[in-house]
């Protein structure tokens, strides 16, 4: 009864900054225990699915059906290992190179691209000391040591069973499946980003752009936090952040060498082009992916309009970004030089953030954490009410496997509940809170 009664009232004081309706807020608060039970049930449930899913994957010969990530990170190490930095870019090269891994086209362009900084290759080099198959094993026990440890920095200092929670709801989610059987960056990128938070809350702002700098791994995500920093005039974070890049790139060049930075820098703004006209679907690009795939805007465009229709896509996704965009600053009007920001804002930003991301796959949504961390770091004492959040973010998480399957012919289109999730989010965490009402009839 003691744990009923502290679920709901904690239930009560979660929900009171972000659902504004009151009748929603009665019924969270009333059928609070059940959906605990019900949140550890799915979360645990899909967890279990995930994490057989991935093991009988990678303890299994590669198929055509497989995840091929890794054959992109393999070949870039095999490159700079080898003293040819100058390649990693080169399609011809990676080609050969992945023809001699899995002899069959994989991936939207028959081979896998990589799309990293030259940096990422040379920390990734030592894995090309060994065969890929052992380079595989190595690099997913490198990344179950990041989310493990992504799930310990969440929840420093909170009771062991919430660590055990959240233990659960980074590994076992499908974004962690993706991220493990693909071999992607996601957890690097999620662990720099709750060790910026934390940095931030001791004052330590340096710091914290430092670690945020693990973002230029997806550089789109890196220039997306940079304007946030600006506009919110977090100046020391964005230093920090901007030169940890710059001497990572500058350490790197024993390595890589300057030719490849350049080609690099090249790279990207032909991929930034090939989003705009397709992606490979109405003509040769550079880069060539399933933008339906993505969780992002593009993504959504994309499976309504068809890849095909690059035009329409792109001006579906500009639209749709500018009114969010023009939505959020609109309402943060007067609570730029907040600090700390309020928590709705800080919520809003990093779900529309997501949401600009242009190559957001279901791999990178781990970074749906950071909305869990921004709740948990505004002091919820109570274990119903960090339960709570954990699960709410293990669900969220979980709807991206909603869109993947979709698109792989489940049923005619991918519904990309996650990212109607996020606009949603988006719009109801910054829309202006109504102020208290005048009485009609003054007091006598």
């Amino acid at each position: 009864m003691a744990v009923g009664e502290a679920a709901r009232s904690w239930f009560a004081t979660l929900s009171s900054p972000i659902v504004g309706d009151s009748r929603l807020r009665w019924f969270i608060r009333r059928h609070s225990v059940t959906l605990l039970a019900l949140g550890f049930l799915v979360v645990a449930g899909l967890g279990a699915v995930w994490i057989q899913s991935a093991a009988a994957e990678l303890s299994g010969p590669v198929t055509p059906s497989g995840h091929h990530d890794f054959f992109a990170f393999y070949s870039a190490a095999t490159l700079v290992r080898d003293g040819h930095p100058q390649s990693l870019y080169d399609a011809g090269t990676l080609t050969t190179l992945q023809r001699q891994l899995y002899p069959h086209p994989v991936g939207y362009a028959g081979y896998m691209p990589f799309i990293n900084p030259p940096a990422a290759a040379a920390l990734l080099s030592p894995l090309a000391a060994v065969p890929e198959s052992t380079a595989r094993l190595v690099w997913l026990l490198i990344s179950v040591v990041l989310a493990v440890a992504c799930a310990l920095v969440l929840t420093a200092g909170r009771d062991i069973r919430i660590r055990a929670l959240a233990g659960l709801v980074v590994l076992g989610t499908f974004p962690a499946y993706q991220t493990f059987t693909e071999g992607q960056w996601s957890f690097v990128l999620l662990l720099g980003c709750l060790a910026a938070l934390v940095a931030a809350r001791r004052g330590h702002q340096t710091l914290a752009g430092i670690a945020l700098s693990v973002l230029w791994l997806k550089p789109p995500l890196l220039v997306l936090v940079l304007v946030w920093l600006l506009l919110t005039r977090y100046w020391r974070v964005a230093a920090g952040m901007v030169g940890a890049v710059v001497a990572a790139t500058a350490l790197a060049l024993p390595w890589t060498g300057i030719e490849s930075n350049v080609s690099y820098a090249r790279y990207l703004v032909d991929v930034v082009a090939a989003h705009a006209g397709g992606a490979g679907a109405a003509g040769q690009t550079a880069w060539e992916g399933a933008l339906p795939n993505m969780e992002g805007l593009i993504g959504l465009a994309a499976t309504i309009f068809g890849q095909k229709n690059a035009l329409a896509v792109d001006i579906a996704t500009a639209t749709a970004a500018a009114f969010l965009v023009a939505f959020l600053v609109w309402a943060m009007r007067s609570h730029w030089r907040d600090r700390p920001l309020p928590l709705r804002y800080a919520l809003a930003a990093v779900c529309l953030g997501l949401l600009l991301d242009p190559h957001l796959y279901a791999q990178d949504c781990v970074l749906v954490i950071v909305l869990v961390a921004f709740v948990l770091s505004r002091r919820l004492d109570s274990l119903p009410a960090q339960a709570a959040v954990l699960f709410a973010g293990g669900v969220l998480l979980n709807l991206s496997a909603i869109d993947t399957y979709w698109v792989q012919g489940v049923t005619l289109k991918p519904l990309h509940v996650l990212t109607f999730a996020l606009i949603v989010g988006t719009v109801i965490l910054a829309r202006p809170r109504p102020g208290p009402r005048r009485a009609l009839i003054a007091p006598t």
